[in-house]
């Protein structure tokens, strides 16, 4: 396999992580106390339906401080987020600059924190049960 196949099949493995991870966050923000709906993120017949979700994502961190919840969890919602979003952006700009070894690292270090403010939000969730 070449150094180009190898670039393409882990750009295209962090895509699907990053798209399982915003279906994730979808459902942890539809079980918060004033449930966040936010659209889907791969439209159907909207070309808009990217922009959208990215939008609705990022209006998360202002409604999040809404949420009859501790401030740690408000928080590592808010860092999830942007954790997430950084990892789109880097995805986006590797796709569109060609292969560099550092944004493809950088991005998988974006969802891996994602992975763990998720475990976070979770554990605080068991916690107050």
């Amino acid at each position: 396999m070449t150094d180009h196949d190898n670039y393409r099949e882990r750009l295209l493995t962090l895509m699907e992580g990053l798209v399982g991870a915003y279906v994730y966050i979808q459902a942890l923000l539809k079980d918060l106390p004033i449930p966040v709906i936010i659209p889907d993120f791969e439209p159907v017949d909207d070309e808009d339906g990217p922009r959208t979700a990215l939008l609705s994502l990022n209006r998360v961190r202002q409604l999040i401080e809404d949420e009859p919840i501790a401030d740690t969890t408000q928080r590592a919602y808010e860092h999830l987020v942007l954790d997430w979003l950084t990892a789109y952006e880097l995805l986006v700009i590797t796709r569109l600059a060609g292969p560099a070894p550092w944004r493809l690292d950088a991005a998988e270090f974006s969802l891996n924190r994602v992975v763990t403010w998720i475990e976070v939000i979770e554990e605080d969730d068991s916690d107050e049960s």
